[in-house]
């Protein structure tokens, strides 16, 4: 599971803006599927839900393809963080 966070970790680092602050974590592994986690704060969601703009759900769609090279199914949950000033 390391190398696959690793690998995720990545990708998001990449495609994320680097002005939208994020944490994302490894939750658990299966024998179907590897499970992650990202928080986000809340005046960042659009770009992630949108449904146009649907991040979260394009790099699972991408992981999960038959061309993929990940042996199990990519599931990221997608928590919002309160921001408070």
């Amino acid at each position: 599971m390391k190398n696959v966070f690793k690998t995720l970790e990545e990708f998001l680092k990449n495609i994320i803006p680097s002005e939208i602050k994020y944490v994302f974590k490894e939750k658990y592994e299966t024998d179907q599927k590897y499970e992650f986690i990202l928080v986000i704060e809340k005046k960042d969601f659009i770009l992630f839900k949108d449904k146009k703009l649907n991040l979260i759900e394009s790099v699972t769609n991408i992981c999960n393809s038959q061309a993929s090279t990940f042996l199990k199914k990519i599931v990221i949950d997608l928590e919002v963080l309160e921001s408070y000033v």
